[in-house]
């Protein structure tokens, strides 16, 4: 009897290691799961990615680089965990993403790298046609905001081979401007927001999937501060790295680059959460935008 009362015991007990055993191992991999981390490999990106690529601040995750366009997509496809989208995916996904470590890419003003590229002054634009961006959603919303909503203009897009004007944004847009064509009028989408809304731009945000963020808080929260770092690394102590860094992509000046990264806001504050909030309205408000 007491023999068959061990035995019992015995198995019990080895019950009881065995669910403690499969609870650590369970733990163990939700707290190893390695974030994956996109990345645009824009100039206005290089104040977060470049102290980052250096070793200056060290990540836990694997890392993908890709167009703003792509890394919406792969996001919502749940091939990717965190990175920069455009606000516009953000805003018509909010059901699966979360903003991330308060990070994004606004303009107060001149954006510097979202730029129309027009043959003729603004004003005799009314019935032209536009070329957008293959690259950025909210750019190509916000233009149709500006013409349609504040300039009351009858545009169309891309459907004529020779438009009167072209949308260009990131480095493709710098390095058009590097090229300092006399024959052309230039417009800075990001100005022409704050003239009309007097509110920063947010074309960019950093964010998560919900559910990352659900089972992976810790690791999640650490890549947060670890982004936070690398940010605040690049814009002060890093800075001319940085700028070493955009000039070595798209050659301007030292100057240029001192005061384009000193118009960009990676913090999202009060008013540039105000900022998109009407920007949202706006592309709710009819079908020139569907959010």
């Amino acid at each position: 009897m007491d023999g068959e009362c061990q035995l019992q015991n015995d198995i019990k007990n080895n019950n009881v290691i065995a669910r403690s055993e499969t609870t650590k191992q369970s733990h163990s991999a939700i707290t190893n799961h390695k974030i994956t981390l996109g990345q645009v490999d824009f100039i206005n990106c290089l104040p977060v990615n470049l102290p980052i690529k250096l070793g200056e601040v060290s990540l836990d995750a694997d890392i993908i680089s890709a167009v703003p366009s792509e890394l919406n997509r792969m996001i919502l496809n749940n091939e990717i965990d965190i990175a920069p989208v455009s606000s516009i995916a953000y805003l018509g996904n909010k059901d699966k993403l979360d903003l991330f470590g308060n990070l994004c890419i606004a303009s107060n003003g001149q954006a510097d790298s979202v730029l129309l590229f027009s043959k003729f002054p603004i004003e005799e634009l009314d019935g032209a046609d536009i070329l957008l961006s293959k690259a950025s959603a909210t750019s190509n919303k916000l233009i149709q905001v500006i013409f349609k909503e504040f300039l009351e203009f009858d545009i169309s897009y891309n459907k004529s081979d020779k438009p009167s004007a072209r949308l260009l944004i990131g480095d493709d847009a710098l390095l058009e401007y590097s090229k300092k064509a006399r024959d052309i009028f230039i417009y800075d989408l990001g100005s022409l927001w704050k003239k009309y809304t007097g509110l920063p731009m947010v074309f960019g945000l950093w964010v998560i999937r919900k559910d990352i963020a659900i089972k992976y808080p810790e690791e999640t929260d650490l890549l947060s501060k670890k982004l936070n770092e690398a940010k605040e690394i690049g814009l002060s102590t890093s800075i001319d790295k940085v700028i070493k860094k955009a000039q070595e992509k798209v050659l301007i000046s030292r100057e240029f680059y001192s005061n384009y990264f000193k118009h960009l806001s990676y913090n999202f504050n009060s008013e540039c959460k105000e900022g998109l909030e009407l920007f949202e309205s706006y592309c709710r408000k009819d079908a020139l935008t569907k959010v």
